[in-house]
């Protein structure tokens, strides 16, 4: 098995240097469905408190190069419905320097793999630009299909934009294939 270039761990107090850098980029929110709202470092200290905190709703960890540690992006699992045992993948890659590298899908590969083995969950789903076509295609190596369009539903750069709903269920392989299981 070929070994994953990063790692994923909890977030730490450490990391809030580069947080709240990577909250005060509007170049990386251009890419994000959230609006771009600068932080002060207060806010970003009280914020990254509260993702570091056990909840039951989500997870939050930083996505790691394997060779080096740095801390290159986050990743999380927000929505968690334990009763329909679904989750919704957030991700993004901070600087424009570690993206392009693989980091991404492994770190969804790796999430996807922690929350069908480890969670229990039968679906995972995510929200992206219509016109991210690099995250598009990393989410499909995934195995996530796209499910549906929003159209109009981000402001971004002054218009509005589409979005799409990408989905991936327990049953598929990262390949987009059933295991054969059935519902």
């Amino acid at each position: 098995m070929k070994k994953e270039p990063v790692f994923l761990r909890a977030l730490a107090m450490g990391d809030l240097n580069r947080t709240l850098k990577w909250h005060n980029d509007p170049a990386l929110y251009a890419t994000l469905g959230g609006a771009f709202r600068p932080v002060s470092r207060a806010v970003e200290r009280e914020w990254l408190r509260r993702k570091r905190a056990f909840t039951s709703g989500e997870i939050n960890l930083a996505i790691c190069a394997a060779k080096t540690g740095l801390h290159v992006g986050n990743i999380y699992l927000r929505n968690l419905d334990w009763v329909a045992r679904r989750g919704e993948v957030h991700i993004f890659i901070g600087d424009r320097k570690h993206r392009r590298k693989g980091y991404g899908q492994s770190a969804v590969r790796q999430l996807a793999e922690q929350a069908f083995r480890t969670l229990g969950l039968q679906r995972l789903y995510l929200l992206v630009l219509a016109d991210n076509a690099a995250a598009i295609k990393t989410y499909e190596k995934c195995g996530f299909v796209v499910e549906g369009r929003l159209r109009r539903h981000a402001f971004k750069g002054g218009r509005f934009k589409d979005m799409l709903a990408m989905g991936r269920c327990a049953t598929e392989t990262a390949a987009g294939r059933s295991r054969g299981e059935t519902e």
